[in-house]
């Protein structure tokens, strides 16, 4: 599902964000993205989210080779996925339902298409009595579910999440980890990027590590992160 073949992400010259990363993830796999503060995860997220550019290597999510990868082709390729940021992202003068739907409009979808759409992705995160309110009456933990809510309502077939518990305290978090567990049991492929501890303790999902930008450990093969052991039953530590 996704393939990272020597890529490196240089803002200045000899300054990498990240440096010659290699690494393969099966499609309806469940894998933690790790490393200190700083370190590169949200670059990478940002390269596979084609946000940013690789300045040497190719990355590959699917079939799709961004090496030959066309402008016009990018808005299909953002389609299959969803992200979910920390901070929300929220447009805090919509109400909850405008913010889930905000990724249908631009995508052209039929108001009846969108509405079904909206109800359905609130509903599976716990919101659906919550459409018409405005995000800023609301807690932190029910704002992040609606960003997540926003992420999924296209049905993507990769999930990519960017610290999305690191401002929730353990036992919302906790929710959120379950949320993410659901779709990834449903096939949704999930790269889940935090530094929480107590998280990668209690959930033994296999790892992307990073340290300066180097990746400093990976899945040992493709089928490790997809296998059903490690995707429906993570142990505790």
């Amino acid at each position: 599902m996704i393939a990272f073949e020597h890529v490196s992400l240089e803002y200045l010259p000899g300054r990498f964000a990240l440096q010659d990363v290699s690494f393969t993830l099966s499609a309806g796999s469940f894998t933690f993205l790790t490393g200190h503060s700083g370190a590169g995860k949200s670059s990478l997220l940002r390269l596979v989210a084609r946000l940013e550019r690789p300045s040497s290597g190719d990355i590959q999510v699917g079939n799709i080779h961004y090496s030959q990868l066309r402008p016009r082709q990018e808005p299909a390729l953002r389609q299959q996925m969803g992200i979910v940021f920390q901070d929300n992202q929220l447009l805090l003068d919509r109400s909850v339902f405008d913010n889930v739907a905000f990724p249908l409009i631009i995508g052209g979808y039929r108001y009846s298409d969108i509405k079904t759409r909206v109800g359905a992705a609130l509903n599976r995160v716990g919101l659906a009595d919550k459409a018409l309110e405005n995000p800023q009456v609301l807690s932190g933990g029910e704002q992040q579910r609606i960003g997540i809510a926003r992420a999924i309502v296209a049905r993507p077939k990769l999930l990519l999440a960017d610290e999305p518990t690191g401002n929730l305290d353990p036992d919302i978090s906790a929710e959120i980890m379950q949320l993410f567990m659901q779709f990834n049991a449903s096939g949704v492929t999930v790269l889940f990027a935090t530094h929480d501890q107590s998280l990668l303790d209690t959930f033994r999902y296999p790892r992307l590590q990073l340290h300066q930008g180097k990746l400093t450990s990976a899945p040992q093969n493709a089928d490790e992160a997809a296998s059903p052991r490690n995707r429906q039953n993570p142990g505790k530590g």
